[in-house]
């Protein structure tokens, strides 16, 4: 029987409901040659089961466990035997998803230790920014909710119960016309622009906008990465402006990441239309719900994504599927703005499936990434040395 590598990511999406009819029906041909396949996806719907078996799968490297399955799959099963202890690549991945939300009922000793020394305190991020105005005036806005600021004198801006920053200015506001709003590392913050769109920013990030837009077009400029819910105006299209890259929408779902630090930048698109002009080749696409456009280099291509992945950082989560260990270190490293160093190059290229959940406490974190690959991470003060 031939097992295929992605097999475990499809029982992944099945398990988190977001399985598309393509990949259903892919699923269900597997589970239809063997009844122990069907089995497998029966144990692991099973919480009970998965609590008993999560501690046997604390640091496999599950792309050597994929090889080792191949030859385990057309050995006879004794009569009893745990299809997770047979299936062990499967297992380890998928503890990594859904392991991960019962992994804090199941405290023991037989959890790997994160070992520590000289620790610093190392605190999740949180709601943290810096308005700029078109004047120079900088206001902090870390620990503001349900207030208003004054700006101007005459003109206010209001933070509501959550932290967010809304923009609700009349036609003939005397507003200076470009706010910068600054997001450090550590650091999210939502905006409600003047126009009603809804803005998300990610750690290490700036979005420049017109604090009350005028004209046919509705132009901002970002950095970083920032996920977008664009209030309809056909009259005024929307534009998010980046280095490499611009994304027009009429009105639409999106995200935007283009961080200095990645090898590429990208658009995914979660609900409605949007152009995309690739400004390093002039080149011009137009994505489809679920589609990515994708520029590398001086190549764009546009591929179809599980937009989850690139979406659920503005929640409660960081996802990642079969992703390097440099990208997933990048992201926690923004995050909670910690420095990671590699004593050994060769693990940047291990590569991490897994939902971690993003306000956790670091140590907690650590120890689910060390769940399903052979990484080990030591806390020295601010650094996580990664071996």
């Amino acid at each position: 029987m031939k097992v295929t590598k992605d097999i475990h990511e499809l029982i992944l999406a099945y398990l988190r409901e977001d399985i598309s009819e393509e990949e259903m029906s892919r699923l269900r041909v597997w589970l239809d040659e063997n009844e122990r396949h069907q089995r497998l996806l029966e144990e692991l719907w099973d919480k009970d089961v998965l609590q008993r078996e999560i501690v046997e799968y604390a640091s496999f490297d599950t792309s050597r466990r994929w090889e080792q399955l191949k030859e385990v799959m057309e050995k006879p099963v004794r009569k009893g035997r745990s299809l997770l202890k047979v299936w062990g690549a499967v297992a380890a991945v998928v503890v990594a998803f859904v392991g991960g939300l019962i992994y804090w009922q199941m405290a023991g000793s037989s959890q790997p230790e994160t070992k520590q020394v000289a620790v610093a305190r190392i605190e999740q991020g949180g709601t943290r920014a810096v308005l700029i105005t078109g004047t120079g005036k900088h206001v902090v806005l870390q620990g503001l909710k349900d207030t208003c600021l004054n700006i101007t004198g005459m003109e206010t801006l209001n933070i509501g119960e959550d932290g967010s920053l809304k923009y609700s200015l009349s036609a003939l506001s005397s507003m200076p016309e470009w706010h910068t709003l600054r997001i450090p590392k550590g650091g999210e913050y939502k905006i409600v622009l003047d126009d009603g769109t809804e803005i998300w920013l990610n750690s290490a990030s700036e979005l420049k906008y017109p604090a009350h837009f005028v004209g046919n077009e509705r132009r901002v400029q970002l950095t970083g990465e920032a996920y977008f819910q664009v209030a309809r105006n056909e009259a005024a299209p929307f534009i998010v402006e980046t280095r490499d890259m611009d994304v027009k929408v009429l009105g639409t779902s999106f995200n935007v990441s283009i961080y200095e630090d990645e090898g590429s930048c990208h658009a995914t698109l979660v609900e409605g239309r949007v152009e995309v002009n690739d400004k390093v080749n002039g080149e011009k696409v137009v994505l489809t719900p679920g589609k990515q456009a994708l520029l590398q280099g001086k190549e764009m291509t546009v591929r179809e994504v599980n937009t989850k992945l690139y979406t659920l950082w503005r929640l409660d989560r960081f996802t990642f599927a079969s992703e390097d260990m440099e990208g997933v270190i990048r992201k926690l490293s923004r995050w909670y703005n910690v420095e990671f160093f590699f004593s050994n190059p060769s693990m940047k290229q291990k590569r991490f499936t897994g939902s971690l959940p993003k306000y956790a406490d670091i140590c907690q974190v650590l120890k689910m990434i060390e769940m399903t690959t052979d990484v080990k991470f030591e806390i020295k003060e601010n650094t996580i040395i990664i071996r």
